[in-house]
């Protein structure tokens, strides 16, 4: 509630000054009221907190400040100073900083916001309203004053989808009311973002961040406007409850719960009952409790109320009645003003308080010491909120009260309130003259710098070819920047130089001389290089060449094929002899030509060179696929594909699995199929095979294993033991005595032991026994 009265009251201040164009005046000399003012709103949703400045349209132009009123509210005086104006504002809001700007064409209203500072932009031509600020003059603020018109027009268009939400199609943002109590364009400001940055007028969806619209400033007409992006409009508030009234003397309190969602509420009545929002008498943007004065005595009153937002407004409450009193009271002074508050600014200060039921005017008591009152102080009579009080001194700090006044006296005095004027702001001088000038020369040019000068808005450039140059016999340059470059001079030829600066006062005396003497005259075209060569080597090309005269660099262009021009091949610059060329292809033929290039030129092309890289070096192989093997007896064929690349191969083997190069036996030269003899039958083999060449040995392939096989039994094939004279027949099938016999049998010793040992027993099958037998069976026998 108290949130709501708050923004009312701050309504209502700024009304007073939209509608009357002036501040109450009084007769007399400094120290009173003006009646030449420009006021407004700054904010951006929320007030801004900070300082409103103003200059105007005179030759030398003027400049005033003030403070920024807690409600957002300022006022200037503008008395002697001459219109078209623009201000700007600086502050901050919710914690971030802004500098917006505004026009006013005379006196009047000129509120600061967003839009705003967007619109002087636009009509100024300039990527950025503080650009038109700083170079404000005459000429400046005429050309604002001629566009303004059209560009409010334009960005009311352009932006009327988003407007419209928020009730503002038809606002103009500089003059119409506008106050900082989030509801129609100030609530837009808390739903957009509005920046303009190089030259951009951007609007974003503050809770979405999606872009509304971008465009040049400068011709706003013409931006991006993206409607779906729009805040959403919320819903239709629910009708207010809780709606009670009360009688008084002359007056009737109807207060209300509130909604959530209402920005504003309307309070419609009637001395008849069954009043609704087609027949009552509406009060809009009432705040509750609202105070209805005026009414008749001993006369029921008949209200409804409801809630308002962007989106419309809800259907009306309850009915509530109340009925004033029979007797008017006898009139009485009114009470004494609150709120009452002064903001300091250039010679004058700013005094503003809400209004105070049953006043008619305003009394103000003004002292330079603190206790003012209605006895010691200084009384400006008749004066209306808010009220700018000129012709002070600077930087003094003046003491208030105020009183409210109707036709049975004056109130007492309100609460003392204090603010101070601004220092005074020295006249412009014109500026120094620049200091640390220096000038370098160059081919046929000649830089001048300098330092920047305080208060400067521009220099100027005089220079001769002789030295004592002057203003009065020196050519000049007008509106320089440092570094200057001049170009289209002589060549080998000494330039003097002086430089001053300039403000809207004037120019300033000449800086000390400064000289600089231009490069001489270039040297010629070189010609084209002679003796090139070009070497090959290993994916890399050399290529040398004769230094040419006068060449200050030299450039390369290649090809793969022949005939290579400058225009065909790939050019290298700033090569010097002799030149590696590297990251070439293997095996690659390479064309040159080269080409000598100075100040003034690049020569004709050379002869062309040309030369092979080195064939490519060989790679470690692939390590072998397809690796098989196959048992049999007593061996095990090893096979594999060929590998490219590979000039052998080498193969390890092991009787457990997972064998590597470095566990297993290595069999080097070995050849697909390779047969490998000799191995225990009836045992699995476990094999590797890498491929090799003169880069080295691949990695392993994947292992391969086969078993061989046992020999065949003996007694499948013939009686056991065989014929005498078949020991020769084994022997040539790569058996040996341990095949048949066993172990510890030989041809010159048998015993008992050894008949019963290995593969055949001849105690069983030839009844023999160990006693029976001797050597003489069997050692002298040559098996």
């Amino acid at each position: 509630m108290t949130n709501l009265i708050q923004r009312t009251l701050a309504a209502i201040t700024v009304f007073s000054l939209a509608t009357a164009g002036l501040i109450a005046g009084c007769g007399g000399g400094g120290g009173g009221l003006s009646s030449q003012v420009v006021s407004g709103t700054a904010a951006v949703g929320a007030p801004l907190s900070g300082q409103v400045s103003l200059k105007d349209s005179s030759a030398t132009p003027q400049t005033r400040t003030t403070v920024i009123g807690s409600d957002g509210s300022f006022a200037i005086d503008v008395t002697g100073m001459q219109a078209p104006f623009i201000l700007e504002a600086t502050g901050s809001a919710a914690g971030t900083s802004y500098k917006l700007h505004s026009f006013a064409e005379s006196t009047g209203t000129a509120n600061i916001n967003p839009l705003s500072d967007a619109i002087v932009a636009s009509a100024a031509g300039d990527t950025d309203a503080s650009k038109s600020y700083d170079s404000a003059d005459h000429d400046k603020l005429g050309k604002i004053k001629g566009n303004l018109a059209a560009t409010v027009d334009a960005l009311l268009k352009k932006l009327q989808p988003l407007l419209q939400q928020y009730n503002a199609q038809n606002t103009n943002p500089i003059t119409s009311r506008y106050i900082a109590n989030h509801l129609d364009l100030d609530d837009m400001f808390d739903n957009v973002k509005i920046t303009v940055a190089n030259g951009v007028l951007s609007i974003v969806n503050a809770k979405t961040g999606a872009v509304i619209y971008s465009g040049k400033v400068t011709d706003i007409a013409n931006g991006n406007f993206y409607p779906d992006n729009v805040p959403s409009t919320p819903a239709a508030p629910v009708a207010p409850t809780g709606v009670a009234a009360v009688g008084g003397a002359g007056q009737a309190t109807i207060s209300w719960t509130a909604v959530s969602n209402a920005t504003s509420y309307n309070i419609y009545y009637a001395t008849t009952s069954g009043v609704t929002t087609a027949t009552g008498t509406k009060i809009a943007n009432a705040t509750t409790p609202y105070v209805q004065t005026g009414l008749s005595a001993s006369t029921t009153y008949y209200y409804v109320v409801t809630a308002v937002n962007s989106t419309g407004e809800s259907v009306a409450s309850a009915q509530a009645s109340a009925t004033t009193n029979a007797a008017v009271p006898t009139p009485t002074a009114p009470a004494a003003p609150t709120g009452v508050t002064a903001t300091g600014g250039t010679k004058q200060v700013t005094i503003s308080w809400p209004a105070v039921t049953g006043a008619t005017s305003y009394n103000i008591y003004y002292a330079t010491t603190s206790g003012v009152s209605k006895t010691n102080g200084t009384k400006i009579t008749g004066a209306t909120s808010p009220a700018v009080q000129t012709g002070l001194a600077d930087a003094t700090t003046y003491y208030y009260v105020v009183t409210a006044v109707n036709s049975t006296g004056e109130s007492a005095a309100s609460v003392q309130v204090a603010a101070t004027t601004l220092a005074a702001v020295p006249a412009p001088t014109a500026p120094a003259a620049p200091t640390g000038v220096t000038a370098t020369g160059g081919a046929k040019q000649a830089t001048i710098s300098w330092s920047a000068v305080s208060g400067a808005t521009s220099y100027n450039i005089y220079y001769a070819t002789t030295s004592g140059v002057s203003k009065t016999n020196g050519t000049k340059i007008a509106g320089a920047t440092s570094p200057y470059v001049q170009t289209a001079l002589s060549a080998g030829t000494t330039y003097y130089y002086i430089v001053t600066a300039v403000n809207s006062v004037g120019e300033s005396t000449a800086s000390a001389q400064a000289s600089a003497t231009t490069n001489a005259a270039p040297p010629a075209v070189p010609t084209a290089p002679t003796g090139v060569t070009a070497t090959g080597g290993t994916n890399q090309m050399t290529v040398s060449w004769s230094a040419v005269s006068g060449a200050t660099s030299y450039n390369i262009y290649w090809s793969t094929a022949t005939g290579v021009t400058i225009a065909s091949g790939t050019k290298i610059a700033g090569a010097t002899s002799p030149y590696v060329q590297t990251g070439l292809a293997a095996g690659t033929a390479y064309y040159y030509i080269v080409t000598a290039v100075n100040s003034s030129g690049e020569s004709p092309a050379s002869a062309q060179a040309s030369a092979s890289t080195s064939a490519p070096a060989p790679v470690v192989p692939a390590a072998p696929t397809g690796v098989g093997a196959t048992g049999g007896t007593n061996q095990v064929t090893v096979s594999w594909s060929a590998v490219s690349g590979a000039t052998s191969y080498n193969i390890y083997y092991a009787t457990t699995s997972g064998v590597s190069k470095t566990s297993g036996t290595k069999i080097t030269g070995a050849t697909s199929p390779y047969v490998q003899t000799g191995l225990t039958a009836g045992t699995t083999y476990y094999y590797i095979v890498t491929a090799v060449n003169s880069a080295g040995e691949s990695a392993a392939s994947a292992q391969a294993s086969a078993a061989t096989t046992a020999a065949a039994t003996c007694g499948s094939c013939h009686a056991i033991p065989p014929a005498t004279g078949q020991h020769s027949f084994h022997i040539g099938l790569g058996y040996t005595c341990l095949t048949c016999h066993g172990t510890g049998y030989s041809s010159t010793t048998v015993n008992a032991a050894t008949h019963a040992n290995g593969t055949v027993n001849v105690v069983t099958s030839l009844n023999w026994n160990g006693t029976s037998c001797s050597p003489a069976c069997h050692g002298t026998r040559n098996w």
